[in-house]
């Protein structure tokens, strides 16, 4: 049960971290990048999976070194 609890938060934590990514590329995405098909496709099949392993990277860092303090 508490290793349930543990994987639950960290997907949480891992979405409250996507979300956050999410919309600082789409502040960053409407400002330089010029909107048409393409750059749109672009962001949903490049960007957004890098996003998504970013936000699992970065959330395993959290969780490891909440462990070791």
């Amino acid at each position: 049960m508490k290793r349930l609890v543990e994987r639950l938060i960290y997907l949480v934590f891992t979405l409250f971290i996507f979300i956050v990514l999410w919309k600082g590329m789409a502040f960053l995405w409407e400002e330089f990048v010029p909107w048409n098909f393409k750059t749109d496709m672009t962001m949903l099949f490049i960007v957004t999976p890098i996003l998504m392993g970013l936000s699992f990277i970065l959330s395993s860092l959290a969780f490891q070194y909440t462990k070791d303090s």
